[in-house]
């Protein structure tokens, strides 16, 4: 077991500063009439970290304490007994190694377990051998107890998520019909527009033509296909006259 001069400070918890405090608060403003109690410090413990028993209002004639575990004061069941008179500490059957007590009764707890979960019984001795009993309670969990989610809130993340992908699938088909819609317009346009082929001119392949019509005769082409005209009548008129002519001539 550890000496009460031992070091009590781990885990950044200032033990030692704590048990001073304590000390100096029941010399300096003694509370005759105050019940003996326990505060687990913390009560919910991580395992592998340190808990510590603080003892409160304990009676200024106290000359010695006694821890056991569970809440009985048995023999059976005795951690470790500090004399106050003889600053000594005697261990017992519930002791196992990792408990250090203080000389204003206060016990610590190294690396607590889950077995190390329950009840601890302090019991008092005064100088004129009458005794005064508390006792204190704390919890250690597998690891570091953390706030979990509720049904409720696990439920609202679930529908969130499924409401989520319906949406996107929704916004994927919604795509994908007016990128079809717009595929099937287009072909029907084009087929449209596409001229027949006669017969005798469609290609030897079964495709029909994709040669577009000659563009329509404009006001300037017909202006100018009458002109031809008007000159080549007079043209082919004049043209028996001069045989005519050259027949009489002869």
């Amino acid at each position: 077991m550890q000496p009460p001069s031992a070091c009590a400070c781990r885990g950044c918890i200032p033990w030692q500063g704590i048990l001073l405090a304590v000390s100096l608060l029941t010399f300096w403003s003694p509370h005759p009439t105050a019940q003996l109690t326990i505060q687990p410090v913390p009560v919910d413990a991580a395992e592998g970290t340190d808990v510590l028993l603080l003892v409160h209002h304990a009676s200024a004639n106290v000359v010695g304490y006694t821890w056991y575990k569970g809440n009985i004061t048995d023999s059976r069941h005795r951690i470790v007994s500090y004399s106050i008179l003889t600053q000594t500490a005697t261990t017992g059957t519930a002791f196992s190694g990792r408990e250090t007590i203080y000389p204003n009764g206060s016990l610590l707890f190294v690396n607590v377990t889950q077995e190390d979960t329950g009840f601890y019984t302090l019991q008092t001795t005064r100088n004129d051998f009458s005794n005064e009993v508390a006792t204190g309670e704390f919890h250690v969990y597998a690891e570091e107890k953390t706030s979990g989610l509720s049904v409720g809130a696990i439920a609202g993340i679930v529908t969130g998520v499924l409401v989520g992908v319906a949406l996107v699938a929704a916004l994927g088909c919604f795509l994908l019909h007016t990128r079809t819609g717009r595929t099937s317009v287009q072909h029907g346009h084009r087929g449209r527009h596409t001229p027949a082929s006669t017969p005798g001119q469609g290609s030897s392949d079964g495709f029909t033509s994709l040669v577009s019509p000659p563009p329509p005769y404009t006001q300037g082409t017909q202006l100018c296909g009458l002109r031809a005209g008007a000159l080549l009548s007079h043209t082919q008129h004049r043209r028996p006259l001069a045989c005519w002519t050259r027949t009489r001539l002869a």
